[in-house]
């Protein structure tokens, strides 16, 4: 999967005597057997299909849409989501344009009458007449649903759409890095059932962003708080749930996660489905750039951890981190460092529902994990150059210049000297002098 990949056709919903086919168009996909044009991963009936169109036009509009300085968003075209076939489901993924929500809807076996799902990864073809054509899908439909005859499409009778190109920009693929780790921190705060979502839905503003608070869960469902409370979740812009009112009818349950650094995860229990949405701390943060990957990455063994793990990780649905290191013959710290640079790669991700990390093939550039982290790479340069010595109870970090930050253990963890941890405290990651005396101690063993 790639830039610059085709499509052979556009994705369509057609008419075909008493059922509707959709056909999703798949570009370019990594699968079992290598990366294949336009692979088939999907054909058969769906058991809902106005929940699944449902659904899978709330993951476009979250691509579709940037939250934060909305008025650029006339300049920005509209990006293909991402689906992943694990063999017992499709998972299909996008971001804003801001990068700050990210979206999935998870089509789960329930959610299907028959039909054998594949295995892979590639994007699928959401134009904006299928758009138009999902939005008109009923109750009694009857609906065949192929990922990737030629494609992932959707189309009405009368319509030929032209073959357009394939986006997968790096902030995505860093958001893909980031997401997966910020969801496995967080925790269940509240639920809500039935009817109580979509009035919960009802009563948030549709102008982006929104406004920001905490919700705290009490008798009567969430109440909104100026400040945080026991259990409270804080909902950042409040308009970056829009989304998510395109399944509001079908909610059977809303659960909310919370996370310590204010990033928020909302899922809803569909039939046959489930609709994820990751909120970033602020409307303005977006997700390529949080750092929380920093600490696991912080090491020298990290990229010969992942690739010993990617030979056993396989296309299973859910990644077991015991049975991994029992395949690979590793403890479990270097499992953790190996999925952490699989993380830093876009290559897994996390199901808040299921507690359980997953695979999703994106193409492998270990290079790009320097890249895509400056403090990293400026950990490892400070290392290189000597600037990192023992001083009494701390670290000494020296600049060029001469300057120096030091580096201390106290409490629950590392403290710095430097403006960035002053400012962040560790919420962004931590800085580039902590990784580096992390990567100095890792070298005295």
């Amino acid at each position: 999967m790639s830039a610059g990949a085709a499509y052979l056709a556009a994705s369509s919903l057609r008419a075909d005597g008493t059922d509707t086919l959709l056909a999703l168009e798949t570009a370019l996909g990594a699968t079992p057997v290598g990366l294949v044009e336009q692979p088939q991963f999907f054909s058969g009936m769906l058991a809902r299909p106005e929940v699944a169109a449902a659904a899978l036009l709330a993951v476009a509009d979250v691509a579709g849409s940037r939250y934060f300085d909305a008025g650029l968003m006339r300049r920005l075209a509209s990006l293909d989501p991402v689906v992943t076939a694990s063999g017992d489901r499709l998972r299909f993924e996008s971001f804003s344009a801001c990068n700050g929500v990210y979206a999935r809807l998870d089509l789960l076996g329930e959610g299907i009458d028959s039909g054998e799902i594949a295995h892979g990864t590639t994007n699928v073809d959401i134009n904006q007449p299928l758009r138009t054509a999902l939005a008109s899908v009923g109750r009694t439909a009857l609906m065949h649903l192929d990922v990737g005859t030629d494609g992932l499409s959707v189309a009405t009778p009368d319509e030929v759409h032209e073959e357009r190109r394939v986006e997968m920009p790096d902030r995505w693929v860093r958001g893909f890095a980031e997401t997966p780790v910020l969801a496995a921190r967080m925790t269940p705060r509240a639920e809500l059932a039935g009817p109580a979502v979509a009035r919960f839905l009802a009563g948030l503003p549709r102008a982006a962003p929104g406004p920001s608070y905490h919700l705290v869960p009490g008798p009567g469902g969430l109440r909104q708080s100026t400040r945080p409370g026991p259990g409270s979740v804080h909902l950042a812009g409040a308009a970056r749930l829009s989304a998510a009112a395109r399944v509001a009818r079908f909610a059977t349950r809303l659960t909310v996660f919370g996370g310590e650094d204010g990033a928020s995860g909302w899922v809803f229990s569909l039939p046959g489905a489930r609709l994820t949405l990751l909120l970033s701390p602020e409307p303005y943060r977006g997700f390529s750039g949080e750092g929380s990957l920093l600490e696991a990455l912080g090491s020298e063994r990290a990229e010969s951890s992942a690739s010993r793990l990617l030979e056993f990780l396989a296309w299973e649905p859910v990644i077991d981190h015991a049975a991994l290191g029992e395949l690979a013959g590793m403890a479990r710290p270097g499992v953790d460092q190996g999925v952490a640079f699989l993380a830093a790669s876009g290559k897994v991700g996390f199901d808040l529902t299921e507690g359980t990390w997953f695979h999703r093939e994106l193409p492998l550039d270990t290079g790009r994990v320097e890249r895509d982290n400056p403090r990293l790479r400026a950990a490892r340069a400070l290392v290189r150059d000597g600037a990192v010595t023992p001083d009494g109870n701390a670290w000494a970090i020296t600049a060029v210049d001469g300057h120096r930050q030091w580096v201390t253990h106290e409490g629950a963890g590392p403290q710095c000297t430097c403006l960035w941890w002053a400012k962040y405290r560790g919420s962004r990651g931590p800085c580039k002098h902590v990784l580096a005396v992390s990567l100095r101690e890792e070298s005295l063993g």
